[in-house]
């Protein structure tokens, strides 16, 4: 009997090991498994778009005269109301601190109550003329019947301030969201210029996050961005075009759907002439 005591002992430590062992694991096991299924279920995050290399870009700015255009076609709402058709800026600048935006299109006259108040608002024009010279600015109404505005304040002309070609190039190629892939070296308009493509993502979150209170404010109002076109002088490294799609607000307008932008630069350091017309002579002051 003595030689059988220590396999009991040692079944009985067998089958307690086994009972602690069950025990344990029937405690553990529960939050093991619903710990797995909640990594197994946890919702993937999207991935960061890659913004790109960053594109070596001098401002528009250090130009002592540009000439420009902008095209905007858009579809969509404007203050609500259902807007599908475009919106053309030409801009004129000179190194006597001058310069002029023309704005024509379709839907000029969606906007021209937003620039002239009231007073334009009775009119359905053919193009306004935004000047900026030393005295201050003036909107200047084509038609039968011209007319010149003088603005009492500048959120009157901030519009189309924001339509500009330059205010929009400037924006759009900030430091902050200038990043993209290199296509290579082609001709544009017989001037050779530098391809680049703008990831649309990327973008979007840049402007999102941009130290740029305009960027930002254009990127927070976006629902999305195509990948963008941008073309640099390839001797002067300026930006001389950008091709662009998006979707959101855009708040000169008041609108919101669809858009399309086209920026081109057509002439630099041309020094174009940039007088008031014999209408700004005696402007009407809202």
């Amino acid at each position: 009997m003595k030689t059988k005591k220590p396999y009991l002992s040692a079944a009985v430590l067998g089958v307690v090991i086994a009972v602690v062992l069950f025990l344990v694991l029937d405690v553990v096991a529960p939050a093991f498994s619903t710990s797995a299924v909640t990594w197994l279920l946890a919702p993937v995050s999207a991935p960061t778009p890659v913004p790109g290399d960053p594109i070596p870009l001098k401002s528009i700015e250090g130009l002592n005269s540009l000439n420009a255009t902008v095209k905007l076609d858009v579809n969509g709402l404007i203050d609500g109301k259902r807007a599908e058709g475009d919106l053309n800026a030409l801009l004129a600048s000179n190194d006597q601190e001058k310069s002029r935006v023309t704005v024509s299109g379709s839907l000029l006259g969606d906007i021209a109550a937003q620039v002239g108040g009231s007073v334009l608002g009775l009119f359905t024009p053919s193009k306004v003329d935004l000047y900026k010279v030393p005295e201050g600015a003036y909107v200047a109404v084509g038609g039968l019947l011209p007319l010149c505005i003088k603005p009492d304040t500048s959120e009157a002309t901030a519009a189309l301030d924001e339509l500009s070609p330059s205010s929009m190039l400037n924006m759009l190629t900030g430091s902050d969201v200038a990043r993209g892939k290199f296509v290579g070296d082609e001709k544009l308009n017989g001037v050779p210029v530098k391809h680049y493509v703008i990831d649309g993502d990327a973008f979007l979150a840049a402007a999102q996050k941009s130290s740029d209170p305009k960027l930002q404010a254009f990127g927070e109002a976006l629902w999305s961005a195509d990948d963008m076109d941008l073309y640099v002088d390839a001797k002067g490294g300026y930006p001389v075009a950008l091709r662009g799609n998006y979707s959101g607000e855009f708040e000169p307008l008041k609108f919101e759907g669809d858009f399309g932008v086209q920026i081109e630069l057509t002439g630099v350091n041309t020094n174009p002439k940039v007088d008031l017309p014999n209408s700004c002579k005696k402007p009407i002051t809202p």
